[in-house]
């Protein structure tokens, strides 16, 4: 025995029919839209109130971190300032004494400053004899 076998066609669809704007179906249709849009708006208020008593706790934790970053970031600015502060001192230092000995000759001649007094030699006292050295024997 053979079967007869068919293929089966694919349904084809109506088109689902067109519904006439009318000015009920315009009413309905924005009736709705207002219904849904005050729920959710409802729900949005309702979640929002939920969530505003936990906007101080969550603004200070907020905040407590934010002065924790900066405070981080003020002590690595100052690591790499002090160095600097250092350096910058010694340049200055040395880029003064270089000056004041470079322009003291020219600002003494201009009577600008006072030349340093020079202390006299220390004078020595009266010299003492040498003394003889003894032999042993005799």
């Amino acid at each position: 025995m053979t079967r007869k076998t068919t293929t089966r066609r694919s349904a084809t669809r109506k088109p689902a029919p067109r519904t006439a704007v009318t000015s009920r179906s315009v009413l309905l249709a924005g009736l709705g839209a207002v219904s849904l849009g005050r729920k959710q708006a409802r729900e949005s208020i309702g979640d929002l109130v939920a969530g505003a008593g936990a906007l101080p706790l969550r603004g200070s934790e907020l905040a407590h971190a934010a002065g924790q970053q900066v405070a981080a970031i003020a002590r690595q600015a100052q690591a790499r300032v002090a160095p600097l502060k250092k350096q910058a001192a010694a340049f200055a230092t040395t880029a003064e004494n270089q000056f004041l000995v470079t322009v003291a000759p020219v600002l003494e001649k201009l009577g600008v400053i006072a030349t340093p007094k020079r202390r006299a030699p220390a004078r020595k006292g009266a010299a003492r004899p040498a003394t003889r050295k003894r032999s042993r024997g005799g």
